[in-house]
Protein backbone atom coordinates (compact mmCIF):
# COMPACT_ATOMS: atom_id res chain seq x y z
CA UNK A 1 0.00 0.00 0.00
CA UNK A 2 1.18 3.34 -0.56
CA UNK A 3 1.82 5.61 2.24
CA UNK A 4 -0.84 8.66 2.94
CA UNK A 5 0.69 11.81 3.23
CA UNK A 6 0.18 14.36 6.11
CA UNK A 7 1.58 18.27 6.51
CA UNK A 8 2.97 19.71 9.45
CA UNK A 9 3.22 23.23 9.92
CA UNK A 10 6.17 25.31 11.07
CA UNK A 11 6.51 28.64 12.57
CA UNK A 12 8.50 30.00 9.43
CA UNK A 13 6.38 28.99 7.00
CA UNK A 14 6.57 25.39 5.99
CA UNK A 15 4.50 22.24 5.37
CA UNK A 16 6.84 19.58 6.10
CA UNK A 17 5.67 16.08 4.55
CA UNK A 18 5.16 13.06 6.62
CA UNK A 19 4.27 10.04 4.41
CA UNK A 20 2.29 7.28 6.90
CA UNK A 21 2.39 3.72 6.83
CA UNK A 22 0.27 2.65 9.59
CA UNK A 23 0.88 -1.04 11.48
CA UNK A 24 -0.33 -3.80 9.97
CA UNK A 25 -2.99 -5.91 11.26
CA UNK A 26 -2.07 -7.26 14.97
CA UNK A 27 1.38 -4.95 14.84
CA UNK A 28 1.66 -3.47 18.06
CA UNK A 29 1.90 0.20 16.68
CA UNK A 30 4.87 2.47 18.11
CA UNK A 31 5.26 5.43 16.19
CA UNK A 32 8.73 6.20 14.56
CA UNK A 33 10.06 8.74 12.23
CA UNK A 34 12.41 8.10 9.73
CA UNK A 35 14.64 11.26 7.99
CA UNK A 36 16.34 11.48 5.49
CA UNK A 37 20.35 12.41 4.57
CA UNK A 38 20.95 16.05 3.06
CA UNK A 39 20.25 16.17 -0.86
CA UNK A 40 17.80 13.75 -0.64
CA UNK A 41 13.92 12.86 0.35
CA UNK A 42 11.70 10.36 1.46
CA UNK A 43 13.67 7.26 -1.36
CA UNK A 44 16.18 7.39 1.24
CA UNK A 45 14.19 5.46 3.78
CA UNK A 46 11.54 4.11 1.32
CA UNK A 47 13.58 2.72 -1.84
CA UNK A 48 12.66 0.89 -4.51
CA UNK A 49 12.35 -3.14 -4.20
CA UNK A 50 13.62 -4.60 -1.05
CA UNK A 51 15.39 -1.58 -0.18
CA UNK A 52 13.01 0.50 1.94
CA UNK A 53 13.88 0.36 5.58
CA UNK A 54 10.03 2.07 6.32
CA UNK A 55 8.72 -1.04 4.50
CA UNK A 56 10.79 -3.41 6.84
CA UNK A 57 9.99 -1.38 9.87
CA UNK A 58 7.00 -1.11 9.49
CA UNK A 59 6.20 -4.77 8.27
CA UNK A 60 7.86 -5.51 12.17
CA UNK A 61 4.64 -4.18 13.20
CA UNK A 62 5.46 -0.17 13.51
CA UNK A 63 3.65 3.43 12.85
CA UNK A 64 6.09 4.60 10.09
CA UNK A 65 6.05 7.97 9.29
CA UNK A 66 8.68 9.30 7.02
CA UNK A 67 9.69 12.92 7.29
CA UNK A 68 10.91 15.24 4.36
CA UNK A 69 12.67 18.34 5.42
CA UNK A 70 12.06 21.57 3.67
CA UNK A 71 13.12 21.80 0.53
CA UNK A 72 12.90 18.13 0.17
CA UNK A 73 10.23 15.93 -1.66
CA UNK A 74 6.27 16.79 -0.95
CA UNK A 75 7.35 19.49 1.82
CA UNK A 76 6.14 23.08 0.41
CA UNK A 77 6.34 26.82 1.31
CA UNK A 78 3.05 28.44 2.59
CA UNK A 79 2.12 31.02 0.58
CA UNK A 80 3.57 34.31 2.13
CA UNK A 81 4.40 37.67 1.56
CA UNK A 82 7.67 37.90 1.32
CA UNK A 83 8.37 34.18 0.15
CA UNK A 84 10.18 32.11 2.56
CA UNK A 85 13.94 32.29 0.76
CA UNK A 86 16.08 29.37 -0.07
CA UNK A 87 18.36 30.18 2.83
CA UNK A 88 18.21 28.02 5.56
CA UNK A 89 20.88 25.96 7.35
CA UNK A 90 20.87 23.44 10.21
CA UNK A 91 19.44 25.07 12.85
CA UNK A 92 16.26 25.80 10.97
CA UNK A 93 15.92 21.28 10.46
CA UNK A 94 16.37 21.46 14.49
CA UNK A 95 14.32 24.21 15.94
CA UNK A 96 11.74 24.39 13.12
CA UNK A 97 11.06 21.16 10.94
CA UNK A 98 11.57 18.42 14.12
CA UNK A 99 9.43 20.50 16.50
CA UNK A 100 6.40 20.93 13.87
CA UNK A 101 7.07 16.55 12.86
CA UNK A 102 7.15 15.81 16.56
CA UNK A 103 4.22 17.35 17.36
CA UNK A 104 1.65 16.26 14.47
CA UNK A 105 2.84 12.86 14.81
CA UNK A 106 1.77 12.90 18.78
CA UNK A 107 -1.21 14.19 17.82
CA UNK A 108 -2.90 11.62 15.63
CA UNK A 109 -1.15 8.92 17.31
CA UNK A 110 -2.10 9.95 20.58
CA UNK A 111 2.06 9.20 22.27
CA UNK A 112 3.85 11.32 23.97
CA UNK A 113 7.10 9.34 22.70
CA UNK A 114 8.76 7.58 20.02
CA UNK A 115 11.28 6.38 18.45
CA UNK A 116 13.78 8.23 15.39
CA UNK A 117 15.71 6.46 12.78
CA UNK A 118 17.79 8.97 10.77
CA UNK A 119 20.46 8.90 7.82
CA UNK A 120 23.46 10.85 7.63
CA UNK A 121 21.55 14.35 8.46
CA UNK A 122 18.84 12.88 9.53
CA UNK A 123 20.33 11.36 12.42
CA UNK A 124 22.67 14.64 13.15
CA UNK A 125 19.45 16.33 13.60
CA UNK A 126 18.12 14.06 16.56
CA UNK A 127 21.73 14.86 18.03
CA UNK A 128 21.04 18.11 18.33
CA UNK A 129 17.03 17.88 18.97
CA UNK A 130 18.30 15.97 21.90
CA UNK A 131 19.68 19.61 23.02
CA UNK A 132 16.72 20.80 23.09
CA UNK A 133 13.43 20.65 24.56
CA UNK A 134 11.92 18.40 22.44
CA UNK A 135 14.29 15.67 24.22
CA UNK A 136 11.11 14.71 26.37
CA UNK A 137 9.69 13.23 23.12
CA UNK A 138 12.13 10.92 22.37
CA UNK A 139 12.24 7.43 23.25
CA UNK A 140 15.46 6.30 21.94
CA UNK A 141 17.42 7.05 18.44
CA UNK A 142 18.97 5.36 15.65
CA UNK A 143 21.60 7.13 13.34
CA UNK A 144 23.71 5.29 10.25
CA UNK A 145 26.67 7.02 9.02
CA UNK A 146 25.88 10.66 11.21
CA UNK A 147 29.03 12.20 12.20
CA UNK A 148 29.85 14.88 14.82
CA UNK A 149 32.23 16.67 11.78
CA UNK A 150 34.85 15.99 14.27
CA UNK A 151 37.08 13.90 12.80
CA UNK A 152 35.18 14.09 8.63
CA UNK A 153 37.51 14.36 5.83
CA UNK A 154 38.29 12.97 2.16
CA UNK A 155 41.14 14.22 -0.46
CA UNK A 156 38.64 15.46 -2.79
CA UNK A 157 37.03 17.95 -0.37
CA UNK A 158 40.33 18.66 1.40
CA UNK A 159 41.09 20.34 -2.51
CA UNK A 160 38.02 21.96 -2.54
CA UNK A 161 37.33 23.43 0.74
CA UNK A 162 39.82 26.48 0.93
CA UNK A 163 38.16 27.89 -1.99
CA UNK A 164 34.25 27.94 0.03
CA UNK A 165 33.93 31.37 0.19
CA UNK A 166 33.38 31.23 -3.76
CA UNK A 167 30.14 29.76 -2.83
CA UNK A 168 28.67 33.06 -2.20
CA UNK A 169 28.70 33.57 -5.84
CA UNK A 170 26.46 30.17 -6.43
CA UNK A 171 22.88 30.69 -6.86
CA UNK A 172 20.77 30.09 -3.35
CA UNK A 173 19.10 26.94 -4.85
CA UNK A 174 21.90 24.49 -5.86
CA UNK A 175 20.07 22.90 -8.76
CA UNK A 176 21.52 19.29 -8.04
CA UNK A 177 18.05 17.43 -8.53
CA UNK A 178 18.04 17.96 -12.69
CA UNK A 179 21.71 17.22 -12.88
CA UNK A 180 21.41 13.95 -11.36
CA UNK A 181 18.33 13.23 -13.41
CA UNK A 182 19.64 13.98 -16.53
CA UNK A 183 22.71 12.33 -15.14
CA UNK A 184 20.76 8.93 -14.02
CA UNK A 185 21.11 6.96 -17.36
CA UNK A 186 24.92 7.28 -17.59
CA UNK A 187 25.23 6.12 -13.69
CA UNK A 188 27.30 2.64 -14.74
CA UNK A 189 29.68 5.59 -16.95
CA UNK A 190 30.19 7.80 -13.54
CA UNK A 191 30.61 4.92 -11.60
CA UNK A 192 33.17 3.16 -13.39
CA UNK A 193 35.14 6.68 -14.07
CA UNK A 194 35.28 8.02 -10.73
CA UNK A 195 35.16 4.41 -8.39
CA UNK A 196 37.04 5.89 -5.77
CA UNK A 197 34.75 8.93 -5.12
CA UNK A 198 31.80 6.32 -5.41
CA UNK A 199 32.90 3.95 -3.10
CA UNK A 200 34.34 6.64 -0.21
CA UNK A 201 30.97 8.75 -0.29
CA UNK A 202 28.45 6.22 -1.98
CA UNK A 203 28.18 2.49 -2.11
CA UNK A 204 30.70 -0.29 -1.74
CA UNK A 205 31.81 -1.69 -4.22
CA UNK A 206 29.84 -5.28 -3.70
CA UNK A 207 27.08 -3.24 -2.06
CA UNK A 208 26.45 -1.42 -5.42
CA UNK A 209 23.12 -2.16 -7.43
CA UNK A 210 22.77 -0.21 -10.50
CA UNK A 211 19.30 0.32 -10.37
CA UNK A 212 18.82 1.66 -6.79
CA UNK A 213 21.42 4.26 -8.17
CA UNK A 214 19.47 5.28 -11.27
CA UNK A 215 16.49 5.23 -9.60
CA UNK A 216 17.55 7.57 -6.72
CA UNK A 217 19.68 9.65 -9.00
CA UNK A 218 15.80 10.33 -10.93
CA UNK A 219 13.59 10.15 -7.88
CA UNK A 220 15.76 10.59 -4.47
CA UNK A 221 18.15 13.61 -4.96
CA UNK A 222 16.49 17.13 -4.20
CA UNK A 223 18.13 20.66 -4.70
CA UNK A 224 20.36 22.01 -2.24
CA UNK A 225 20.29 25.89 -0.84
CA UNK A 226 23.47 27.20 -0.93
CA UNK A 227 23.70 28.16 2.50
CA UNK A 228 23.57 24.72 4.38
CA UNK A 229 26.10 24.19 1.69
CA UNK A 230 28.49 26.56 2.85
CA UNK A 231 27.04 26.02 6.74
CA UNK A 232 28.47 22.15 6.26
CA UNK A 233 31.79 23.47 4.16
CA UNK A 234 32.51 25.84 7.36
CA UNK A 235 31.95 22.83 9.75
CA UNK A 236 34.10 20.51 7.76
CA UNK A 237 37.02 23.02 7.98
CA UNK A 238 36.96 23.98 11.46
CA UNK A 239 35.91 20.33 12.77
CA UNK A 240 33.30 22.40 14.85
CA UNK A 241 29.53 21.94 14.57
CA UNK A 242 28.53 25.66 15.20
CA UNK A 243 24.90 27.87 14.93
CA UNK A 244 25.31 30.35 12.15
CA UNK A 245 26.72 32.71 14.84
CA UNK A 246 29.85 30.41 16.12
CA UNK A 247 28.08 31.28 19.52
CA UNK A 248 26.91 27.29 20.26
CA UNK A 249 28.47 24.27 19.23
CA UNK A 250 26.21 21.16 19.18
CA UNK A 251 28.84 19.21 18.98
CA UNK A 252 30.47 20.27 22.81
CA UNK A 253 27.12 19.31 24.30
CA UNK A 254 27.00 15.34 23.67
CA UNK A 255 27.21 14.81 26.96
CA UNK A 256 24.18 16.12 27.96
CA UNK A 257 22.31 13.79 25.62
CA UNK A 258 20.10 11.17 27.39
CA UNK A 259 18.30 9.13 25.34
CA UNK A 260 19.42 5.78 24.31
CA UNK A 261 21.09 5.52 20.69
CA UNK A 262 22.44 3.10 18.37
CA UNK A 263 24.47 4.29 16.25
CA UNK A 264 26.05 2.37 13.29
CA UNK A 265 29.10 3.77 11.12
CA UNK A 266 29.90 1.93 7.60
CA UNK A 267 33.26 0.47 7.68
CA UNK A 268 34.86 1.94 4.76
CA UNK A 269 32.80 5.41 4.97
CA UNK A 270 35.12 8.04 4.33
CA UNK A 271 33.15 10.70 4.05
CA UNK A 272 31.58 9.78 7.53
CA UNK A 273 34.17 7.69 8.99
CA UNK A 274 33.46 5.32 11.74
CA UNK A 275 36.14 7.32 14.34
CA UNK A 276 34.21 10.11 13.95
CA UNK A 277 31.28 8.21 15.17
CA UNK A 278 32.80 6.59 17.95
CA UNK A 279 34.13 10.02 19.59
CA UNK A 280 30.31 10.57 19.43
CA UNK A 281 29.38 7.44 21.06
CA UNK A 282 31.96 8.28 23.54
CA UNK A 283 30.59 11.93 24.75
CA UNK A 284 27.23 10.96 24.92
CA UNK A 285 26.23 11.35 28.34
CA UNK A 286 23.48 8.32 27.94
CA UNK A 287 23.83 5.25 29.74
CA UNK A 288 22.06 3.43 26.90
CA UNK A 289 24.43 3.79 23.78
CA UNK A 290 25.56 1.30 21.48
CA UNK A 291 28.13 1.54 18.77
CA UNK A 292 28.04 -1.03 15.38
CA UNK A 293 30.85 -0.31 12.33
CA UNK A 294 29.23 -2.77 9.52
CA UNK A 295 31.71 -4.54 7.89
CA UNK A 296 33.83 -7.85 7.41
CA UNK A 297 35.74 -7.19 10.57
CA UNK A 298 32.44 -7.38 12.61
CA UNK A 299 31.04 -10.52 11.48
CA UNK A 300 29.20 -8.75 8.41
CA UNK A 301 28.67 -10.40 4.84
CA UNK A 302 29.57 -7.12 2.90
CA UNK A 303 31.72 -4.05 3.60
CA UNK A 304 29.75 -0.96 3.87
CA UNK A 305 30.28 2.77 2.75
CA UNK A 306 27.40 5.88 3.25
CA UNK A 307 24.23 5.75 1.41
CA UNK A 308 24.93 1.56 1.02
CA UNK A 309 23.84 1.52 5.02
CA UNK A 310 20.34 2.27 4.51
CA UNK A 311 20.23 1.59 0.08
CA UNK A 312 22.92 -1.35 -0.60
CA UNK A 313 22.42 -4.51 -1.79
CA UNK A 314 22.99 -6.44 1.55
CA UNK A 315 21.05 -3.54 3.51
CA UNK A 316 18.09 -5.05 3.96
CA UNK A 317 19.14 -8.30 5.21
CA UNK A 318 21.95 -7.30 7.83
CA UNK A 319 21.26 -3.54 8.41
CA UNK A 320 17.53 -3.60 8.80
CA UNK A 321 17.30 -6.34 11.36
CA UNK A 322 19.68 -4.76 13.70
CA UNK A 323 17.81 -1.67 13.09
CA UNK A 324 14.31 -3.38 14.64
CA UNK A 325 15.65 -5.34 16.87
CA UNK A 326 17.04 -2.64 18.68
CA UNK A 327 13.42 -0.74 18.51
CA UNK A 328 11.57 -3.67 19.56
CA UNK A 329 14.21 -3.56 22.63
CA UNK A 330 13.46 0.03 23.29
CA UNK A 331 9.66 0.46 22.38
CA UNK A 332 8.05 3.11 25.04
CA UNK A 333 5.55 1.77 26.89
CA UNK A 334 2.00 2.85 25.18
CA UNK A 335 0.98 5.90 26.92
CA UNK A 336 -1.03 8.89 25.78
CA UNK A 337 -1.55 12.71 26.70
CA UNK A 338 -5.34 11.67 28.22
CA UNK A 339 -3.59 8.95 30.18
CA UNK A 340 -1.21 11.09 31.51
CA UNK A 341 -4.17 13.28 32.30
Amino acid sequence: MEPTLHYARTRDGWQIALHHRPPPRGGHGTPVILCHGMGSNRFNMDGPGRCSLARHVNDAGYDVWVLELRGAGKSRRQLRLPPVPWSWTFEDYVHHDVPAALRLVRELTGQDRLLWVGHSLGGMIAYAALMTPAASSFAGVVTLGSPGMTDVGHETIDRWIRLRRLLRLAPPRIPTKPLACVASPAAGVIAASFPTVIRDWLWHPDNLDLSVVRFMMRHGIEDLPRALIMEFARWYEAKRMSDRYNLFSFGDHLEGIRAPLLVIAGSRDRLTPPADLERVVARIGSADKTFVVAGHASGYGAEYSHVDLVLGRHAPDEIYPLVTEWLDDHKPVASSRADAR
